[in-house]
């Protein structure tokens, strides 16, 4: 079995979540930084940035960090490994486990909603397994009837070998939700084995859902690409073989390299772009590309950003695109940071939460 290059820390977690108030303003921007092969330039978004800085009272930390603007308006955010504790004011956190995936609800009246399975004492995770499996929620969509959310998942086995690595890919489910009080239906697997991860990416398109997988190679990771009906999906799915869409899973060919495990494709004024941080050896750099398709071919590559926290232990993975927030042409990426030193995470919480920027002239 090949090992999914996904990032996690290693404990389990426990602690309350309840509904509080974001009180912090949206300050004005700074620290912008130009971009040295043109015109791009990206600026700290300090208000999401002071979003996830959090102290107690539900979510402190967390990863995947992909967002979802349902109809009521409300942005619906899908977290990894999640950590339900209290953080001091030094940024320091108790030695507590964490849960395995968790939801968070924003809206722009500043409220901040963690949902999680369990009771306050004793938390599980949102979609919860049995140790050694368990669910990562990574990207999801929403059925063309408003009435569903699809959340996709990789299904992850414990090795209990190779510490920060030591997980296995087993096949990918969905977990499908009513909406809009977001309970869970049911979960149900689409996928089995640890070929391609069809959790990286869901992009609504049309009459379809596109959903991007991630295969690993030796040193990097390929796209690959799937896509099945909004008005009953999963009823049936079909694979881009790299000329025609097939109904053969194992035809579904390589379309661009270089990918991360989780990345973002989007359409933005009639084009299509893919953003992706390089899935080589855990680059700090993140890219764009462009498409006249949602399948590509993907070009006119460029650099947008280097994560400014990889350093030492620290590593920054899945950079993902926020589309939803774009305001004035500027796009909004965040991006997960983690250390090889699981101790780092417990020393200070900004080592374990998403950073994010404002990425303007990307188009």
């Amino acid at each position: 079995m090949k090992k999914v290059i996904l990032l996690t820390t290693i404990v389990a977690a426990f602690a309350s979540c309840k509904k509080e108030m974001n009180t912090v303003a949206i300050p004005a921007t700074a620290s912008a930084s130009q971009n040295l092969a043109g015109a791009i330039t990206t600026t700290k978004a300090t208000y999401f940035d002071s979003l996830f800085t959090r102290y107690g009272g539900g979510w402190t930390g967390a990863d995947v960090g992909f967002s979802y603007k349902l109809p009521d308006g409300r942005s619906f955010w899908l977290w990894g490994d999640t950590f339900l504790d209290t953080v001091y004011p030094d940024r320091h956190r108790p030695v507590v486990p964490f849960i395995h995936n968790s939801i968070t609800l924003t809206d722009a009246a500043g409220n901040f909603t963690t949902l999680y399975g369990g009771t306050a004492e004793n938390p599980t995770a949102y979609f919860d397994a049995t140790e050694p499996n368990q669910l990562w929620t990574n990207c999801a969509f929403m059925r063309s009837n408003k009435q569903q959310l699809y959340v996709l998942m990789a299904n992850i086995k414990s090795t209990g070998q190779g510490g920060l690595f030591g997980f296995e890919l087993t096949g990918n489910s969905v977990g499908v939700l009513n909406y809009p009080d977001l309970s869970i239906q049911k979960v149900a697997t689409f996928s089995k084995g640890d070929f391609i991860d069809w959790s990286s990416c869901a992009f609504e398109d049309g009459n379809y859902v596109y959903i991007y997988g991630a295969e690993s190679g030796k040193y990097t990771k390929f796209m690959h690409v799937s896509r099945t009906s909004r008005k009953n999906p999963f009823k049936a799915m079909e694979y881009y073989d790299g000329a025609n869409w097939v109904t053969d899973s194992s035809k579904s060919a390589r379309l661009q390299s270089g990918v991360s495990e989780q990345y973002s494709v989007f359409k933005y004024q009639n084009k299509y772009y893919l953003l992706s941080q390089e899935g080589i050896l855990l680059s700090p750099d993140i890219y764009l590309w462009d498409a006249a398709s949602p399948v590509g071919p993907f070009s006119n590559k460029r650099k947008i950003y280097t994560t400014p926290e990889t350093a030492g232990n620290i590593i920054t993975y899945n950079a993902t695109a926020h589309t939803e927030f774009i305001q004035n042409g500027q796009l909004l990426v965040g991006y997960c940071t983690n250390s090889t030193n699981g101790v780092d995470i417990y020393r200070n919480a900004d080592y374990y939460r998403p950073y994010f920027i404002w990425v303007s002239n990307w188009q």
